[in-house]
C-alpha cells in the first residue's frame, strides 16, 4: 500500500512540474519581433505569464544567475526565460527529493534523485548549446560556398547573406536571418556578424568576420578571400570529425563511469535502505562528499583529456 501511495505522489510531483512548464509555455508568446535583436542581455523575451506566477518569476528574473541563463537559453534556442528555467530546475530538484524519500524512506535515495534533478537540466542545456554550435560549424563551409558563389555571380555581400538565410537549414539559416534583422535595426554589417560569432562561439566564424572586416577597410576580392578561408575551415572540420570519432569511446566511458556510483547508490537504497544508511551517520558523512568530489574531478579530467584543439 505504501508503494502505491509513493508512486501516486511521484506521479503527482511529475504532473505538477509538467503543469508548471506547460503553463509557462502557454503563457509565453514567442514572437519573431525586434526585442531579441536589440542589444540586451535579457535573451529572448516573452509576453505574459500567469498573474499568480508573475511576481515569483519577476523575482527570479532579477537574479544574476537568471541573467546568465538568459544568454545560454538564447544560444540554445530554448523558448524560456531564465526565471522560468530556474522555476523548472528547482521543481525537478525538490520533486526528485520528495519522490526518492517517499519511495524508499532513505535519505541517500532522496538526495540521489535530487542530485539528478539538479545536475541533469544544466547538463542538457550545455549539451544542446554544444550540439547547436557543432551543427553550425558543420554548415559553415556550405555557408561560405554559397556566399562565394553569390559574390562571383555579381551580388553584393548583403544579397549573399540573404541567400544563406533563405537556403540554409537551421541553425545557420536562423542565425543569418537574425543578422539581417539586426542590420534592419541599424547595426553595421560587421558588428551584426561579430554578434553572430559570439553567439555560436565559433573561432572559424570569427575568422570569417575578421576577413570581411579587413576587406571592408583595405579592399580586395572578397570571394577569393572567403574561398581561401573556406578551404582552411573545411580542413579543420575534417580533422575535428576524425578526432571526435577517435575519442568517442573514451568520452562515453567517462560518462558511464561517472554515472555508475549514483545509479548503484539509488538502486541499493531502494532495495535495502539500511545498507546505505550507515554512510550518512555523523562519523562517516564525509565519505559520500569525498566520493562525489572524486567522481566530478575524475569526469572533468577525462573530458579535458579528450578535448583536443585543432
Amino acid at each position: 500500500m505504501t508503494g502505491v501511495v509513493a508512486l501516486l505522489v511521484g506521479l503527482a510531483v511529475f504532473a505538477l512540474v509538467r503543469g508548471i512548464y506547460l503553463l509557462l509555455r502557454e503563457s509565453a508568446t514567442v514572437v519573431v519581433d525586434l526585442e531579441p535583436f536589440i542589444p540586451t542581455k535579457q535573451g529572448t523575451k516573452k509576453e505574459g505569464a500567469s498573474k499568480r506566477l508573475r511576481p515569483w518569476l519577476h523575482r527570479l528574473e532579477q537574479l544574476a544567475l537568471s541573467q546568465r541563463l538568459n544568454d545560454q537559453l538564447d544560444r540554445a534556442r530554448v523558448n524560456m526565460t531564465g526565471g522560468e528555467w530556474l522555476a523548472l530546475w528547482g521543481g525537478l530538484t525538490v520533486g526528485g527529493f520528495v519522490v526518492g524519500w517517499l519511495l524508499s524512506r532513505s535519505l541517500m535515495a532522496a538526495v540521489g534523485l535530487a542530485l539528478l534533478g539538479l545536475l541533469i537540466p544544466p547538463r542538457w542545456l550545455a549539451s544542446r548549446i554544444q550540439k547547436r554550435h557543432q551543427e553550425f560549424q558543420d554548415q559553415l563551409t556550405d555557408v561560405l560556398r554559397l556566399i562565394t558563389n553569390a559574390l562571383q555571380a555579381g551580388h553584393g555581400l548583403l544579397q549573399a547573406i540573404q541567400v544563406v538565410a533563405e537556403e540554409m537549414p537551421p541553425p545557420a539559416g536562423e542565425e543569418f536571418s537574425r543578422v539581417l534583422q539586426e542590420m534592419s535595426l541599424g547595426y553595421p554589417l560587421v558588428q551584426a556578424l561579430r554578434r553572430l560569432a559570439e553567439r555560436v562561439e565559433s573561432d572559424d566564424m570569427d575568422m570569417v568576420v575578421t576577413a570581411i572586416e579587413i576587406h571592408s577597410e583595405v579592399g580586395g576580392t572578397l570571394s577569393e578571400i572567403l574561398s581561401t578561408v573556406s578551404n582552411t575551415i573545411e580542413e579543420r572540420v575534417r580533422l575535428q570529425g576524425e578526432l571526435r570519432t577517435l575519442t568517442a569511446q573514451q568520452r562515453i566511458s567517462g560518462y558511464v563511469i561517472s554515472a555508475m556510483p549514483f545509479v548503484l547508490a539509488v538502486i541499493l537504497s531502494l532495495l535495502n535502505p539500511e545498507y546505505m544508511r550507515g554512510l550518512f551517520t555523523p562519523g562517516w558523512i564525509w565519505l559520500p562528499a569525498l566520493g562525489l568530489f572524486m567522481i566530478l574531478l575524475g569526469n572533468a579530467i577525462i573530458q579535458r583529456m579528450m578535448r583536443i584543439d585543432v
